[in-house]
């Protein structure tokens, strides 16, 4: 007779025997796809809002009252992230942006420092792949998340006599993009999302041109996704607010090359997510995402004075997380004034 024929390949997997008295649940790969979306979302957009620094470089540079005609910047990120919750979904891929923007307002303050108010646009994107709790089986891999935002955003500064500084940013982020599974079945991602930051640092006079300025920040993160279906389900949001505060050193030094004044820095900022629970809705299945992390980023740059009107700026940094959920960045930023 002639042999068996092979067996049919499946796309599952063997299950797991749970052990007497245990509950294993199954959840499809979709579930940690759909419930990624949110935490990546935020931190797409609080990303591309980033810091005073990342944004224009340094205090020095805004230290009259002339209006800077255009600013930007790119910046880029390899991430590893991971959240607790119902299917424990991760994240590991890459995010890349660029920002622009120009002021409207300049003027000097009674005390003598320096008022200047604009408005900027900027976009970023986000893709990378997706494991979590399925299939009775933890951190599977499970789809991919391609996500888009266009953002929207105006800013005001007050550059204090001393060097000290005031900065708050109010940002709109609109977002597409995709959620897939490795079975090719996923949902069309768009929502928005407001993001206001408020910071200050103040500089701290050391010897030979060195300063050590402490620096506080305060992030609060809105978002709203739209419903989805697939072909098994409707996918509804149901997202807490976000806020996070930042706490940082940065050691800044002046020295010239060439007749270009340079100014090398290093920072080190504590970084702490207050979290909130993120709700996916799979009709009338509730799956729970957690986002609360404490991280530590270290990173160091130099700011070129090429002109009186231009200047450049390039950075690079790292971000560990100290507990809560898990955090691998290495970021880097270009600047030009």
């Amino acid at each position: 007779p002639p042999p068996p024929p092979p067996p049919v390949p499946t796309a599952v997997p063997d299950l797991p025997t749970p052990a007497a008295g245990e509950e294993i649940l199954l959840y499809r790969v979709e579930v940690p796809v759909y419930s990624a979306v949110p935490p990546v979302a935020e931190h797409l957009a609080m990303t591309t809002l980033g810091t005073f620094h990342e944004r224009r470089g340094e205090q020095s540079l805004l230290s009259n009252t002339e209006l800077s005609p255009v600013w930007g910047r790119i910046f880029g990120q390899d991430a590893k992230m991971g959240w607790s919750g119902t299917v424990s979904p991760s994240f590991d891929g890459t995010l890349f942006g660029f920002q622009g923007g120009f002021d409207v307002f300049g003027q000097e303050t009674a005390s003598g420092g320096v008022d200047r108010a604009g408005l900027f646009i900027a976009y970023a994107t986000m893709n990378g792949d997706v494991r979590g709790q399925a299939l009775g089986q933890n951190d599977l891999g499970v789809g991919d998340i391609d996500l888009g935002g266009t953002s929207v955003g105006g800013y005001w500064t007050r550059i204090g006599p001393g060097g000290w500084y005031l900065d708050g940013v109010v940002m709109a982020t609109f977002f597409s993009g995709d959620a897939t599974s490795t079975r090719d079945i996923g949902i069309d991602v768009k929502g928005t999302g407001v993001t206001a930051s408020l910071e200050g640092g103040y500089p701290i006079a050391l010897a030979q041109g060195w300063t050590l300025e402490p620096q506080a920040q305060l992030i609060w993160q809105h978002l709203s996704l739209d419903d989805a279906e697939d072909r098994f389900a409707s996918v509804s949001f149901d997202l807490d607010d976000n806020v996070t505060g930042r706490l940082g050193l940065r050691l800044q030094g002046e020295t010239t090359l060439n007749g270009t004044a340079l100014q090398p820095y290093l920072k080190a900022n504590l970084w702490h997510g207050f979290g909130g629970t993120d709700h996916v809705n799979f009709d009338t299945t509730d799956i729970s995402t957690e986002s609360r992390s404490t991280s530590f980023e270290f990173g160091g740059g130099v700011i070129a004075k090429v002109t009186d009107k231009v200047s450049l700026f390039a950075t690079g940094d790292y971000t560990t997380n100290l507990g809560g959920d898990k955090r691998r960045i290495r970021s880097w930023r270009c600047f030009r004034a």
